[in-house]
């Protein structure tokens, strides 16, 4: 073999070790690192697989969606379902937070470190991406929509701080969290592949779980496959072919009724918190307990509906366990209370007066609406590998 061949074979074989990407370079360490330090405890690929995402055309923004980068959302994966990163080593962000649900959990209030309680049902993270990308926000940074139950956190990095710190959730300082981190062997290989090197600080922590949980894209369900038939501006209002009878009627009743809070089937949602009459007197203030103002008294956050069927218990104590029984709150139930949202009364000419709307659904449209709100379950996302438990 002449000096060349071998010169070039040699060359060959340092660039076939290397594979670039999201403008992360990923070697083979001497000594196999990825064996010795991540594989032995995680089951993740040496290479990240992409976590690009891709809005549907008819998601009608002000920007493209902000893209994830593959090795910050492997390393935000990791850190997502660590349960070590808690007081007790027993509850992770995923143990409140399921991909089967939704990124949601099935019970009214979750149970944290040491068996405690959380106060609130937990929210669904899936489609933080989606939501953020029809608005034409960057969920990758601090433009983000409020966050939580009564809107406390601006952005993914806010929302994680508190559940690492919070005594009922994860119970742990933030100092803390980063000792643990340092001490787990599989870290300094995930965030050298991720940063460039193995320091461990909490902004890169929070950007790796703002790259993981901004993946979460739910765009895969019965009413995106009808949408996609439309085009870029799909007409929402005629029949969808792949939609049965009860459906169509259920998507009618939606647009009739539900667009004013939740947004439009392919457009951005309207109203982002609102007080919807669900009891009087208040057990729980919402944002009034935040703020100290009266007239924010009984104010929730208005959730997105992707993947609502897998997100139950509903509201923000968990006190509706179907959908049938949100569909009848809005039905009949809307109670009297200061503070009402607007679009929740309706006007009595006779008494001159506003009262709490009444929907007067029959059954079987009720029944129709709950089809309908079926037909946003994503197929995917609750599968996804890439979002899975990496732990073995």
């Amino acid at each position: 073999m002449s000096r060349f061949t071998l010169l070039f074979a040699c060359l060959l074989a340092f660039l076939l070790a290397c594979r670039k990407e999201n403008n992360v370079v990923t070697t083979i360490d001497p000594g196999d690192e990825f064996s010795n330090k991540v594989e032995r405890y995680l089951n993740v690929p040496r290479i990240p697989p992409s976590y690009k995402v891709q809005l549907p055309t008819y998601v009608k923004g002000l920007f493209p969606a902000a893209q994830p980068n593959a090795a910050l959302a492997q390393l935000g994966r990791v850190l997502f379902y660590d349960k070590k990163l808690s007081k007790d080593g027993a509850v992770s962000c995923a143990s409140c937070h399921e991909q089967a649900h939704g990124f949601a959990d099935p019970v009214a209030l979750s149970t944290g470190v040491s068996g405690l309680m959380t106060t609130r049902n937990s929210m669904a993270l899936g489609n933080i991406q989606w939501f953020a990308g029809m608005l034409g926000l960057d969920s990758l940074g601090n433009a983000a929509l409020p966050l939580f139950w009564d809107s406390r956190a601006f952005s993914v990095a806010d929302q994680s701080r508190a559940a690492f710190t919070n005594s009922h959730e994860m119970g742990l300082t933030m100092p803390e969290v980063l000792a643990i981190v340092q001490t787990q062997p599989y870290y300094s290989w995930l965030f050298a592949q991720a940063t460039g090197d193995t320091v461990v600080t909490e902004d890169r922590i929070f950007t790796a779980l703002t790259h993981f949980m901004g993946a979460m894209s739910a765009n895969h369900s019965k009413l995106d496959a009808a949408l996609a038939l439309g085009g870029a501006q799909p007409d929402i209002n005629i029949d969808f072919q792949n939609f049965t009878a009860a459906e169509n009627i259920g998507k009618q009743l939606y647009l009739a009724n539900c667009v004013s809070c939740h947004g439009s089937v392919n457009s951005i949602q309207k109203i982002f918190e609102a007080n919807n009459g669900l009891e009087k007197p208040y057990i729980d203030k919402g944002k009034g307990a935040i703020s100290g103002k009266f007239y924010e008294n009984g104010i929730f956050k208005v959730p997105g509906l992707r993947n609502i069927e897998l997100t139950a218990p509903y509201m923000h104590d968990g006190r509706f366990k179907t959908l049938e029984a949100v569909v009848e709150h809005y039905n009949s139930g809307v109670i009297e209370v200061f503070g009402l949202h607007g679009d929740l009364l309706s006007y009595d000419p006779i008494t001159l007066s506003y009262d709490p709307k009444r929907l007067n659904l029959t059954e079987t449209e009720k029944q129709a609406l709950v089809a309908f709100l079926k037909t946003m379950t994503d197929t995917q996302l609750g599968t996804d590998a890439r979002f899975s438990d990496p732990f073995r």
